[in-house]
């Protein structure tokens, strides 16, 4: 064959990969098991090669240890890239198991965020649809700082859903566009999220899409094999999920607490903590607003040195010492962190109250918040819990209302690890 059929070869091929049709010919670039990741352990394990682990250490000297890298929060809406200029409102299902990190893949050029929750086939399905509609909407905007710029089907590897491209900026310092690219899909009741960031349109969908249809690859399998459908039975993250008390054990109205709401964060962010979880840790997340507030966080960490750091970092960076801001103080000798006791858990708790001004009212009145916090663990498993609620004239019983609430959740958790 002549240089010239060659090039021509070569072009066609591109072009199949770019276009998605020649999903077998492409070598994976992660190994493939046969069968579908049933658990988030699993998930965590075929990933753990590319997880991102490089963390900055400069800290560790004044007793602050940063976590491995996560990607986006794993309660931020579905391609929140659109999110909420455009009004998508896919929310990721809570309470379930889950994995977010960032994973570097070298045969690619982006880092790929991914994120990946196990639920049901139906639910899975739904918020596929929810997330394209969203997109659609997205893409049908004006140019504008986020426009939709690119909106296809994905199927490939037994996974379906949609694949977005955004402008995130119209323009940047040098005119090239920034471009997050997201792939939003399911396969049975795995649901997947990976994202990727580019400057440069000319390698897309080609280079970081073969690492991000490989990720999913690894993690559901052949695709001629079953599509899960449902968590496995020997997971002990699924047994901790399973366990958690319904909503409405904590009081009235409860429910999801939607991202981004700061009118729930009655005492003040919980940005640290955020953006400081332990990426490539199988977790289930839930948080939950009505008559109090509830966060709940649980991490299976591979070691327990790793479970010991990640379970003082919710109060290393805890809530109460960013709290001194115009409209909120702590109210006098409140603040307490003691050790912790219960069942199979060791740890520690926290309270506090804090009285928060609300300028919204005319005139502003002032009231009080109870906190309660629970950082605990048990081998390599840690949770962490905090509830919020009004203090009332009462703050010692308010504060005694959240630590039983807290207590009792950590009674119906089956200890793992």
């Amino acid at each position: 064959m002549d240089l010239a059929r060659l090039r021509v070869a070569a072009a066609a091929a591109a072009l199949l990969l770019a276009s998605g049709v020649a999903d077998r010919p492409m070598a994976p670039l992660l190994p493939i098991p046969v069968q579908a990741a049933t658990s988030a352990e699993e998930i965590a394990e075929r990933l753990r090669s590319r997880l991102d682990d490089d963390v900055d250490r400069r800290l560790e000297d004044m007793g602050l240890t940063i976590a491995v890298p996560s990607a986006i929060n794993l309660d931020f809406p579905l391609l929140f890239s659109c999110w909420p200029e455009h009004g998508l409102d896919a929310l990721p299902p809570e309470g379930v198991p889950a994995y977010t990190g960032l994973l570097r893949v070298p045969e690619v050029s982006s880092a790929l965020d991914v994120r990946f929750w196990i639920t049901s086939p139906g639910t899975a399905s739904r918020l596929v649809r929810e997330a394209r509609r969203g997109a659609e909407d997205c893409a049908r905007q004006p140019q504008s700082d986020y426009s939709g710029s690119d909106l296809a089907d994905f199927d490939r590897w037994g996974w379906y859903g949609v694949r977005a491209r955004v402008n995130e900026e119209e323009y940047t310092k040098d005119g090239d566009p920034d471009i997050m690219s997201t792939i939003v899909a399911a396969r049975g009741g795995l649901l997947a999220e990976v994202s990727w960031r580019t400057m440069d349109p000319l390698l897309l969908p080609l280079g970081p899409e073969t690492g991000a249809v490989s990720v999913l690859a690894a993690v559901g399998g052949d695709p001629d094999s079953p599509a899960p459908a449902g968590t496995s039975p020997r997971s002990a993250l699924s047994a901790l999920a399973a366990a958690l008390p319904a909503p409405s054990a904590y009081g009235k109205n409860m429910k999801a607490w939607q991202t981004f709401d700061p009118e729930h964060d009655t005492v003040c962010p919980s940005a640290g903590f955020d953006q400081n979880v332990y990426g490539g840790a199988p977790t289930i997340r839930r948080r939950l607003v009505g008559e109090v507030s509830i966060r709940t966080d649980v991490l299976l960490l591979p070691d327990e040195q790793a479970a010991e750091q990640a379970r003082t970092r919710p109060l290393n960076w805890g809530d109460w010492v960013n709290c001194e801001t115009e409209d909120k103080s702590h109210v006098s000798g409140s603040h307490r962190v003691e050790p912790l006791t219960t069942g199979p858990w060791t740890g520690e708790i926290e309270t506090f109250a804090i009285r928060r001004r609300d300028p919204s009212s005319r005139p502003a009145h002032q009231y009080v918040v109870a906190n309660v916090s629970v950082a605990v663990r048990h081998g390599t498993t840690m949770v962490y819990l905090r509830w919020q609620g009004p203090a009332g004239t009462d703050r010692t019983a308010a504060l005694r209302r959240g630590r039983a609430a807290l207590t009792r959740t950590l009674a119906l958790l089956p200890a793992a690890g």
